[in-house]
């Protein structure tokens, strides 16, 4: 045990005694008070006083105080090792601390992803290492033989440092897996620099990630259940059939349902229909960069009505309010639109006012005041929509074609089946592009 500390409360204590006379006095004391024999040796007096054991049972912690006219076993030096460790909590930084260029010691910590409206949190191992050497666009990186990133009970981060105390992250499960059993230094892409698009990333897929995990099964088992209402006109699905979920997974549920049943009716609309969403922050528009119905029915929905808009509402307090993590999110959804054809228009009122109409709400005019607004080209739309999320156009743009070769693996890789990184990866490749247009 490498935090072994010895004792000396206890062997202050003893005095004069030797440890032999000390374990013949305790004996009798648990003799006395129980009726039972104990096997209490001076080798146990030497373990206790070395450190290698903290917290004797009950009737030998009682004894040792009464032989030695001690209230409480603390006074003797004793402790629960695992309790001790639970009150004091982990070594917790916080992800964001990275984008504010704090920190954690080189080693393992716990690194916290922060939760949001629906998302709950999550704590993740990190381990930290130094990147050795570095060149264009690339770090060489030794994680060291401790670090242990491939647990399938435990999310883990691997964040690199280079010399000028630019922090980067991996997945490290993804890491592991990428480097197998090779040791020594390892390429790392330059392009998982931790910044807001980074940070948003591992926020939005680690969060969805845990919460759908976590409700696997019932998801599963109301799946099979609803899927008796396919094929049917009218949508008469109970809500008693939904069970107890988090709320992520609840709305996963809900949004797979209508997306089949739309799918289902699709040749029954008598005109073109007017889509629309809800989704008014980045954590709501993670869904469509993450969640595989969702991708899949843009893919479908474009070849059905090409050129059909959509509608997000965004006011400007959805703007102020959100951190500018999670503004790049709702960019990059918007982005993920435009990439299927899907265009995005900007109407300065905050709230869907007609079933009919499609509208992308302009969050923000700051000098000329709120108003209709609809670009010619799916760039300048972009550029538009930036400019009123108080997202920097040409960094987003830079950031994009940096993570567009890498892809957003390598950062954060959902687990669960109903997840997917195709969402984002075509939302960045496509703002990648754009910079040739």
């Amino acid at each position: 045990m490498a935090d072994r500390k010895p004792n000396r409360l206890l062997r202050k204590a003893r005095g004069p005694m030797t440890q032999r006379e000390l374990a013949d006095l305790v004996r009798a004391e648990i003799y006395n008070a129980t009726g039972k024999e104990s096997v209490i040796t001076a080798k146990s007096i030497s373990d206790w006083e070395c450190g290698m054991y903290t917290w004797p049972p009950a009737h030998v912690r009682r004894a040792l105080c009464h032989v030695l006219e001690k209230a409480d076993p603390a006074d003797l030096g004793f402790f629960n090792r695992r309790r001790v460790s639970e009150s004091r909590g982990p070594n917790a930084a916080s992800l964001l601390d990275l984008t504010n260029g704090q920190l954690p010691p080189v080693g393992s910590n716990t690194l916290r992803v922060p939760n949001g409206r629906s998302f709950s949190g999550v704590d993740v191992e990190a381990h930290v290492c130094e990147a050795v050497s570095s060149g264009e666009g690339w770090l060489m990186v030794d994680a060291g033989p401790d670090a242990v990133l491939n647990r399938p009970d435990r999310r883990s981060l691997l964040v690199v440092v280079d010399d000028k105390q630019q922090s980067y992250i991996l997945d490290g499960r993804r890491f592991a897996g990428r480097v197998g059993g090779r040791l020594g230094l390892q390429p790392v892409s330059s392009a998982v620099a931790v910044d807001d698009l980074t940070v948003g990333i591992i926020w939005a897929v680690t969060n969805t990630d845990v919460a759908l995990l976590a409700d696997d099964g019932q998801i599963s088992t109301v799946q099979a259940r609803l899927a008796a209402h396919d094929g049917r006109y009218v949508s008469d699905a109970s809500l008693t059939e939904m069970p107890t979920l988090t709320p992520v997974a609840s709305h996963w549920l809900r949004s797979w349902f209508c997306t089949r049943y739309i799918t289902c009716n699709l040749e029954r609309m008598s005109g073109q229909p007017s889509p629309w969403t809800r989704e008014r922050t980045g954590e709501d528009a993670a869904s469509w960069l993450l969640w595989r119905h969702r991708f899949e029915y843009l893919r479908r929905r474009s070849q059905w009505c090409p050129g059909l808009p959509r509608d997000f509402h965004v006011s400007e307090a959805d703007a102020s309010n959100s951190p500018m993590y999670e503004r790049v999110l709702l960019l990059l959804a918007v982005a993920l639109m435009e990439g299927f054809g899907i265009a995005a228009t900007l109407n300065s009122e905050s709230e869907r006012s007609e079933p009919e109409r499609t509208a992308l709400c302009d969050v923000a005019d700051r000098e000329h005041g709120l108003s209709s607004v609809i670009e010619q080209s799916s760039k300048r739309r972009l550029e538009t929509i930036a400019d009123h999320l108080y997202v920097p156009w040409p960094w987003f743009q830079q950031r994009c074609a940096e993570l567009a070769v890498q892809g957003v693996d390598d950062i954060a890789h959902p687990r669960s089946r109903l997840l997917s990184t195709r969402g984002l990866n075509a939302a960045i490749r496509y703002v990648a592009r754009t910079a040739d247009s």
